[in-house]
C-alpha cells in the first residue's frame, strides 16, 4: 500500500522503465520489514542500567534526613566490671531536661514478738534529676500496697505499711542540681565482700555521675575477690549481689539476703531493687 514517503521517494528517486517492477518489489520489502530486534546483549545492559538506577534510589532513601543525624554503630555487651566502666563512658547524653531514675523496691518486715511473722513490702521511688543547674530535684516515695508473704501468720497489710517508711538506698541529700554523692569520699574497706555493702549507696544514687560509677567500677574491678557473671557482681561472703546491665553498663538492680534466721526461709532477701532510666523533657509538677 503507497502512502505519502513512496510518493516523495518516487519524486526524489526517479527509476527507468525497465527496473519498476524490480525497485516497486524492493521498496515494499524495505518497508514492509519490521525492525530489527534489539540483541539479548543490549537488553541486558538496559536493565542492568535499570538495576543501578533502582538501587541508587534505595541508597538514598536509607541515608539519613541530615547530615549532622547522629548514627548508633552496634556495641558489644560488657563482660566484666571494666568494659561495662567503658560502656558507660561511650554513653552520650541526650538533649532532654530531666533524667528519670525508677525504683522498684522489694522490702523484708517482721514482727519479732510472738507468734514471729515476715512480710515483703513493696514501695516505690521516683527521681527526676534536671540537666541544667540550679534546679529543684524531685523525689518521691511511695508504698504500693504490694505484698507477699514470707513466714508466719500474716498482718493486715495497712498495719504493716503504716510501720515502714522504705529503705534508705543512698546517703546523700540534694535540694537543687549540681548534687553529689557523699560516699563517693570515703575510703572502700580492704575485703572484698565488704567493699560491695560498701558501694551500694553509690551504685544506686542517682547523684553518682556517670564517669564518677565508671571509676568505681574499675576500683571494684581491681580486686579479684570481686567477681562478674553475666552481670552479676558478687563476692563470697557478701550478702550484697549487684546487677549490671550488660547492654548499658547501668546498675538495673540489687539484692541483699536476710541475715541467717531460722525462723526466715534459706535465701530469703532482706531488700531487693531493680532500677530502670530515661530521658525526658517534662516531669510531674
Amino acid at each position: 500500500m503507497r502512502d505519502v514517503l513512496d510518493d516523495d521517494l518516487a519524486e526524489l528517486y526517479s527509476v527507468r522503465p525497465a527496473d519498476d517492477v524490480r525497485m516497486a518489489r524492493l521498496r515494499e520489502r524495505l518497508f514492509a520489514e519490521k525492525p530489527p530486534r534489539r540483541s539479548r546483549r543490549w537488553i541486558g545492559i538496559a536493565a542492568a542500567a535499570a538495576a543501578v538506577v533502582m538501587i541508587t534510589g534505595l541508597v538514598v532513601t536509607l541515608r539519613p534526613v541530615s547530615r549532622d543525624a547522629p548514627t548508633t554503630m552496634p556495641v558489644a555487651p560488657a563482660t566484666s566490671l571494666a568494659e561495662a566502666a567503658a560502656l558507660l563512658e561511650r554513653t552520650g547524653r541526650p538533649a532532654a531536661k530531666y533524667r528519670h531514675f525508677k525504683y522498684q523496691v522489694w522490702q523484708l518486715v517482721t514482727h519479732a514478738e510472738p507468734p514471729f511473722d515476715a512480710t515483703s513490702v513493696k514501695f516505690e521511688y521516683d527521681v527526676w534529676l534536671p540537666a541544667a543547674p540550679d534546679e529543684m530535684v524531685v523525689i518521691y516515695r511511695r508504698f504500693t500496697g504490694e505484698h507477699r508473704a514470707v513466714t508466719g501468720p500474716q498482718r493486715p497489710i495497712e498495719e504493716i505499711g503504716g510501720q515502714v517508711s522504705g529503705a534508705v538506698l543512698w546517703n546523700s541529700f540534694c535540694a537543687a542540681t549540681p548534687c553529689k554523692e557523699d560516699s563517693l569520699s570515703k575510703p572502700l574497706p580492704v575485703n572484698g565482700f565488704e567493699k560491695l555493702e560498701a558501694v551500694a549507696p553509690a551504685m544506686l544514687s542517682p547523684f553518682t555521675t556517670t564517669e564518677e560509677k565508671a571509676a568505681l567500677y574499675r576500683r571494684l574491678a581491681e580486686d579479684p575477690a570481686i567477681r562478674w557473671d553475666n552481670g552479676k557482681v558478687f563476692a563470697e561472703g557478701s550478702r550484697w549481689v549487684f546487677q549490671v546491665d550488660p547492654a548499658t553498663g547501668e546498675v538495673a538492680g540489687m539484692n541483699v539476703d536476710a541475715p541467717v534466721d531460722f525462723r526466715l526461709p534459706g535465701g530469703t532477701p532482706a531488700l531487693s531493687v531493680t532500677v530502670t532510666y530515661e530521658w525526658a523533657d517534662q516531669r510531674p509538677s
